[in-house]
């Protein structure tokens, strides 16, 4: 397994410190777009580079809104896409880590009601609560399209993309819908169960056709996480780390020792299907005396301050290799 964490923003001393964490592989986060600019891209490469850090994975990847709800557009923004791959995979990228949640917003992703609630030791985090959704939470003018049309739309864009992806050597790996409910707002969200994950794998048998393991999200939903792991073993090509205390409906997150799932079986659930690719720390709480990273959040968390991800770095790398040492000693 190879450990990160999100450099946002991607300063040359937030990049210091992955690398004195132990982190060898860097992950570009930009939830809007990428340049297609070949240049660009690659001054992108060398930011990393100059930290001493390898860019292997892009998170959310390129632009795909009007693809999601199939506007008008939807035809160049899927060749554009593939013509990004192939610029990607030239660099060294290994993972364009995406989602299919309606792109309304940044925040229309990733929705979350609150962000200031204690949890540990007075630290701040975010929660979800259903009851608290209301027409301020996700402002848009969308026109809701069915689920079933969403789905024909992103098999279309899987039919599409994944011969580039294989082409360039990527892999393309679908996170899941945060918060994993069916509909938010007027809009349909269809990545929340583990059944629409079968389904989503089953578009194509292609080890480019692969899915992002939010522990976070599959928690969220109540799931077994390591009986996931192992059910979709040699699918996983990328995996977020982070977890929560309650349910779909009302949960907020946590320290990743201090939720309700038990990490160290996941870890162990990976190590014995032989995952060795990048794994991040997620959302981490706001300890005292950091900063938010998002202005507009203010004093709250946003879960990207990097003193929670120091902490949540440290508990990965003593999970995996505790992980991967038992199941080293359990082999003939």
């Amino acid at each position: 397994m190879r450990l990160t964490m999100v450099a946002r923003p991607p300063s040359p001393a937030l990049m210091a410190l992955m690398r004195q964490l132990g982190a060898t592989d860097a992950v570009h986060y930009d939830m809007h777009d990428l340049p297609e600019d070949r240049a660009a891209l690659e001054a992108i490469r060398a930011r990393y580079e100059a930290a001493g850090l390898r860019w292997t994975v892009a998170e959310s990847g390129p632009a795909l809104d009007r693809i999601v709800m199939g506007l008008e557009g939807w035809q160049e923004q899927t060749e554009r896409y593939r013509r990004l791959l192939g610029h990607l995979g030239a660099l060294g990228v290994e993972v364009v880590a995406y989602n299919f949640m309606p792109q309304v917003s940044e925040d229309a992703m990733v929705i979350r009601t609150a962000y200031d609630m204690p949890t540990r030791g007075g630290a701040l985090t975010s929660r979800f609560r259903l009851a608290d959704v209301g027409p301020g939470t996700l402002p848009h003018n969308q026109a809701p399209i069915p689920r079933e049309r969403m789905w024909e739309n992103l098999e279309r864009f899987l039919r599409a993309v994944i011969p580039a992806a294989e082409a360039a050597g990527v892999r393309m790996a679908i996170h899941p819908d945060d918060p994993p409910l069916p509909e938010l707002c007027g809009l349909q969200r269809i990545m929340g169960t583990p059944e629409d994950f079968d389904r989503l794998l089953g578009v194509s048998p292609s080890p480019a056709n692969a899915l992002t393991f939010c522990m976070g999200c599959f928690a969220e939903g109540g799931h077994d996480l390591p009986a996931l792991v192992r059910r979709w073993a040699g699918r996983i090509g990328f995996v977020h780390v982070r977890d929560i205390r309650g349910d779909a409906e009302d949960f907020h997150e946590t320290f990743p020792d201090d939720g309700q799932n038990d990490l160290p079986a996941v870890f162990e659930a990976l190590a014995e299907t032989g995952y060795g690719g990048p794994i991040r720390s997620d959302h981490a709480p706001l300890i005292t005396g950091q900063q938010a990273t998002a202005p507009d959040k203010g004093e709250s968390s946003d879960g990207y301050a990097p003193t929670g991800h120091v902490f949540a770095l440290g508990y990965m790398r003593g999970l995996a290799q505790c992980a991967e040492r038992a199941v080293a000693a359990r082999r003939p």
